[in-house]
């Protein structure tokens, strides 16, 4: 534990990863495992001083907090009004508002995938967002998209693996999608 009453970045990493142990590939029990373990981290006064850059892959303020290869957790601005469509990452992820409004979509794929460039999507939820909430997709249904609705809206992001070298960016309203290498934002699907 830190010096102050605010637990460090070792502390929060490790509190994390006790809630992937306890509660694995149980989406709920592990929703609200991860928001208890990283709630005393987040209440730190000096948490967007902290971490170190990274190339985001829709956004240009990103910092990692926490990175060991199998576990990934960042601080993230995005820009009110962006909208990232709906895409997949092939590992379960997490976004915990830190300050803003986060409107976050996750989407179930209705076919079987062996239509190149077609897929059917089914809305499961949607949802806005307000500090201190966690939205959370994970396979099989890890299709998401999301926007920022205010200036200044910041997200934790956990992430319980590495993202796949290539994802799918999905058009749902036209049931098709693109491929496209991992940060890099595809031409429209």
């Amino acid at each position: 534990m830190t010096t102050s009453e605010h637990p460090s970045i070792r502390d929060m990493a490790q509190a994390v990863i006790s809630a992937i142990g306890r509660e694995g590939d149980n989406l709920e029990p592990l929703r609200s495992g991860l928001l208890e373990a990283v709630k005393p981290f987040i209440a730190r006064p000096d948490l967007f001083s902290l971490g170190v850059k990274r190339p985001g892959n829709h956004i240009d303020n990103s910092k990692y907090v926490y990175y060991d290869g199998e576990l990934s957790i960042t601080i993230d601005q995005l820009p009110q009004g962006l909208v990232v469509p709906p895409h997949d990452h092939g590992v379960w992820e997490a976004l915990c508002l830190l300050k803003g409004r986060l409107r976050h979509v996750v989407y179930d794929r209705l076919d079987d995938g062996s239509v190149d460039g077609h897929a059917e999507l089914k809305t499961i939820e949607d949802k806005i967002y307000t500090p201190g909430e966690m939205a959370m997709v994970m396979p099989p249904a890890e299709i998401h998209s999301f926007e920022a609705l205010e200036p200044e809206t910041f997200i934790c992001t956990i992430v319980g693996g590495n993202y796949k070298p290539t994802r799918h960016y999905y058009n749902a309203d036209k049931n098709t999608y693109v491929v496209a290498q991992a940060g890099k934002q595809p031409k429209a699907a």
